[in-house]
C-alpha cells in the first residue's frame, strides 16, 4: 500500500502547525457525492459521501478515507436513497463507472468486506478485490457568517509547483484567497503570479480599495488585492480528467464597490447543484482601477487588465481543481455584465472563454450609457481625471503621473471624485463601437444569455422620493432627473422630461403612478433597450452562434441592499413577502437565485415557491454554462433526481433562441413562458430601437 505524504502548514487558524493531507497521495480523484436542494440542513435528501474515484482494495480504501478524516461510509447510519442514489446514479451518467458497479462501504462489525451497488444491493465481496470506495463526509454546513475550515476538513492539491490548502464543506472543495497576480503597482497592468511552494486557501484575501459609505460601509481594502475564490464538487487525480465547466464570476458594483468575497457571490451551492467549478475574482476598483488621464501613461482600465490576467490564471491552473480551460464562461451583474461585454470585444481575451453571460448590463443614456459606449480618455479626464488632479494637489505637478503615484492609498480611496467606467484606452483594450452587425474589428464568437430584471430602474432611484413629494406629476419627476447634461446619448442631450408627454408611456392611474411610470423609463433608459438592441442584432448577423434573452419577474433582493418597494407585500400567512403579489423586480435582485445563495446567505423561503424556483434558475444557467444552451436535458434531470426541474420543463416548453424575425424572450417566474421582446415602441421614442445597431 501507498504511503501517506502530509505536509505541514502553520496559521492564524491554528494553534501550531497540523498534518494536511496531499491529494495526490491519496491516489485518486475525489468527488463530493450531495444532492444540493438549497434546503441546507432542512433537506430530506440528508446523506452525502467522498468518493475515491480509484480502484483500491478494501484496506487501501480504509486507509484513504482515513487519510481525508473521514471512514467508510456506511448504509446503516445514513439512507442511501437520501441523496447518495442519484449522486452515484450520476457518475455512472458522466461514464464514469459502467451500471453494475460496485463500491466500498463499511460493516456495521467487523465482519466480512462489503461493497454496495449503484442501486443500493450490499454484498461480501472479497477483501482483495479493487474498487473505488465510499467514505463518510462530515463537512460543515457553510452561511453567509459561518464557515468551518478546521484541519480534518483540509487538503492540499499539488497545482504544477503551487500546493494549494484548502478545505472542503457540506457542498464541495473550497480554495479561498488565492493571489492570481502581485500588485503591480499603480496604475499598471497586471500579469499571472508565478508561485511556487504552500499557498494558503483558507479564507477569503483583501478585498480591493472601495469607499461604500453612501450603503453605511466604511472605506475598505487594499491594493494588494488580487485574489480568486474556487468552489468545485471535484479534485481530479493527476491525470486530470473528466473535468467540468467553469463560471467564471465577476461582480457588480459600479466598479466601485463589492468584490468576489461577497456572501452572496459564494458560487459553492451552485457547483454543487450544477456540477460545475466556479470562480470568482477581485479586481482593481474606482479610481485605482479606471481612472485615465489624457496625454500620461494612466490610460485606464486596469479592473480590465485584472479580469483578463485572472482568466490566463484559470487557463493555466483550473484543471488541478477539477475545472476545464475549455469551457469557461464568464457571467457578471451589473458592472459585472458590462464587464463581459468588455471581454467580448477585445482580442486581448480572445481564446480566454467560450460563452458569457449578461446579467442586467448597465447601458443607454447617460451615466450608464458610458458602461457600453465607451468614453475617449479625453473624454475621461474632463468629466472625472481633471478633478481627481485636483482634489490629490496633482494638477500643478510638474510629473502628475508621479505624483498621482504617491497620492496616499486611503485619500485616493475617499476623494468625492472616483473614475468608475471604461474608456477606450491606449493598450487597445476596447474600442468605442462593437462590430454587433458584423462589420470589421474583433467579437468573440460565443453564445450569449442576456437580460433584465423587470424593473431595474425601481432601485436606488431619486424618483422614489420625487414621485412622493405633493402633487409631484411624471413630469416634475423627470424634470427633476435632469435634461440634457444629465442624459446624453452618444454625447447629444436628450430631454427626459419630455417622456412625460409620449403617448408610449403613459402614467397608469393610482398612488404610485408617476414612480410606476419613472420607473419604466429608466429601466428602459439604463437597462432593457440597449441588451434587447445587443440579442437582436447580435443573432440577426450571427455575432453569437447562439442568443438567449430573459426577463426575471421573480427577484429576491439580497440583504445587504434592498429597499421597501423592492420587498413583496408582507401579511400574517406571508410574514417575510408573497412574492406572488406585484412588487417591483429591481436591480440584482436575481443574483441569489442564479448563483442558488438564498438559504446560503439568510433569506429564508417566502413561499412554498422559492426554493424550487431557485433550483429551476441554477439549473437553466448551469445548463447554458455546461453545454451552451439554458435547457438541461432531461435524462441529466431524471438521473440527478431534479423531478422540479424537469416538471417546469415538461409543463412550460424549451427556452427558444431569440430569432430575428420574430424575438422572444423567457419570462422567468414560477410557470414562465416564451414571449415577445417588451418595451419595443418605448424603445424606438428613446432612439434606442431593436435595430438600434443596424
Amino acid at each position: 500500500m501507498k504511503s501517506i505524504t502530509f505536509i505541514l502548514l502553520a496559521g492564524s487558524y491554528l494553534q501550531g502547525a497540523t498534518a494536511v493531507p496531499l491529494l495526490s497521495s491519496i491516489g485518486s480523484a475525489l468527488t463530493i457525492l450531495k444532492e444540493e436542494d438549497f434546503l441546507a440542513q432542512s433537506s430530506q435528501r440528508s446523506s452525502s459521501a467522498i468518493l475515491i474515484e480509484h480502484e483500491k482494495t478494501f484496506s487501501q480504501g480504509q486507509w484513504a478515507c482515513n487519510s481525508l478524516s473521514e471512514s467508510l461510509w456506511s448504509p446503516n447510519t445514513q439512507d442511501f436513497h437520501a441523496g447518495v442514489n442519484s449522486s452515484l446514479a450520476y457518475q455512472v451518467y458522466l461514464n464514469k463507472f459502467p451500471p453494475l458497479q460496485l463500491f466500498w462501504v463499511g460493516s456495521p462489525t467487523s465482519g466480512p468486506c462489503r461493497a454496495i451497488s449503484v442501486s443500493g444491493v450490499t454484498s461480501n465481496i472479497p477483501c482483495n478485490r479493487r474498487l473505488p470506495t465510499l467514505c463518510t463526509h462530515s463537512g460543515a454546513w457553510s452561511n453567509s457568517t459561518f464557515t468551518d475550515n478546521s484541519p480534518q476538513y483540509q487538503i492540499t492539491v499539488p497545482a504544477g509547483p503551487m500546493q494549494v490548502t484548502g478545505f472542503r464543506d457540506a457542498y464541495g472543495w473550497r480554495f479561498d484567497g488565492i493571489k492570481y497576480a502581485n500588485f503591480p503597482g499603480r496604475f499598471t497592468h497586471s500579469s499571472v503570479r508565478e508561485a511556487s511552494g504552500p499557498i494558503n486557501a483558507l479564507q477569503f484575501g483583501d478585498v480591493c480599495f472601495q469607499n461604500e459609505a453612501w450603503r453605511g460601509i466604511p472605506p475598505t481594502g487594499s491594493e494588494d488585492c488580487l485574489y480568486l475564490n474556487i468552489a468545485t464538487p471535484y479534485l481530479p487525480a493527476t491525470q486530470r480528467r473528466k473535468l467540468k465547466p467553469v463560471l467564471f464570476w465577476i461582480h457588480g458594483g459600479g466598479f466601485t464597490g463589492n468584490s468576489g468575497n461577497i456572501s452572496n457571490y459564494d458560487g459553492v451551492a451552485m457547483a454543487a447543484r450544477g456540477d460545475i467549478v466556479v470562480v470568482k475574482i477581485n479586481y482593481r476598483l474606482g479610481n485605482f482601477g479606471y481612472l485615465a488621464i489624457d496625454g500620461t501613461s494612466i490610460t485606464g482600465n486596469y479592473g480590465f487588465g485584472d479580469m483578463i490576467t485572472a482568466l490566463k490564471w484559470v487557463r493555466r491552473n483550473i484543471a488541478y481543481f477539477g475545472g476545464d480551460p475549455s469551457k469557461v464562461t464568464v457571467a457578471g451583474d451589473s458592472a459585472g455584465a458590462a464587464s463581459v461585454r468588455a471581454l467580448i470585444s477585445t482580442q486581448k481575451a480572445q481564446g480566454l472563454f467560450h460563452a458569457g453571460i449578461l446579467e442586467s448590463m448597465p447601458s443607454g443614456w447617460g451615466f450608464t450609457g458610458l458602461f457600453t459606449n465607451y468614453s475617449t480618455i479625453p473624454e475621461a479626464t474632463a468629466r472625472i481625471g481633471n478633478r481627481v488632479l485636483e482634489l490629490t494637489s496633482c494638477d500643478t505637478a510638474a510629473n502628475k503621473v508621479l505624483c498621482l503615484k504617491a497620492v496616499d492609498a486611503a485619500l485616493m480611496n475617499t476623494i468625492s471624485a472616483r473614475a468608475s467606467t471604461p474608456v477606450v484606452d491606449g493598450n487597445i483594450f476596447l474600442r468605442r463601437t462593437l462590430p454587433i452587425t458584423g462589420g470589421p474589428g474583433y467579437m468573440a464568437h460565443v453564445p450569449i444569455l442576456i437580460g433584465a430584471n423587470r424593473d431595474e430602474g425601481a432601485m436606488g432611484s431619486p424618483a422614489r422620493l420625487l414621485s412622493e413629494v405633493p402633487g409631484a406629476t411624471t413630469f416634475s419627476v423627470l424634470k427633476a432627473l435632469g435634461d440634457g447634461s444629465s442624459y446624453t446619448l452618444n454625447g447629444e442631450p436628450k430631454n427626459i422630461s419630455a417622456l412625460a408627454f409620449d403617448p408610449a408611456y403613459p402614467t397608469p392611474p393610482g398612488p404610485d403612478g408617476v414612480f410606476n411610470v419613472t420607473t419604466r423609463i429608466l429601466t428602459d433608459i439604463q437597462f432593457k433597450c440597449e441588451s434587447w438592441a445587443t440579442a437582436y442584432s447580435g443573432a440577426k448577423h450571427n455575432t453569437f452562434p447562439a442568443v438567449y434573452a430573459y426577463e426575471f419577474n421573480r427577484t429576491y433582493q439580497p440583504h445587504w441592499w434592498t429597499e421597501p418597494q423592492c420587498e413583496p407585500p408582507k401579511s400574517p400567512e406571508h410574514p417575510l413577502g408573497d412574492p406572488n403579489q406585484e412588487y417591483y423586480k429591481c436591480h440584482s435582485g436575481e443574483v441569489d437565485f442564479t448563483l442558488g445563495m438564498t438559504v446560503y446567505s439568510g433569506e429564508a423561503p417566502r413561499d412554498n415557491l422559492d426554493i424550487p424556483y431557485q433550483q429551476l434558475i441554477v439549473d437553466y444557467w448551469s445548463s447554458f454554462i455546461k453545454w451552451k444552451n439554458p435547457n438541461p436535458p432531461k435524462a441529466y434531470l431524471k438521473v440527478r433526481n431534479y423531478w422540479s426541474t424537469l416538471n417546469q420543463v415538461e409543463k412550460t416548453g424549451n427556452w427558444d433562441k431569440v430569432n430575428h424575425r420574430n424575438p422572444k424572450k423567457r419570462r422567468l417566474q414560477w410557470n414562465g413562458k416564451q414571449v415577445p421582446l417588451t418595451e419595443g415602441p418605448q424603445c424606438a421614442t428613446l432612439d434606442l430601437p431593436l435595430d438600434y445597431y443596424e
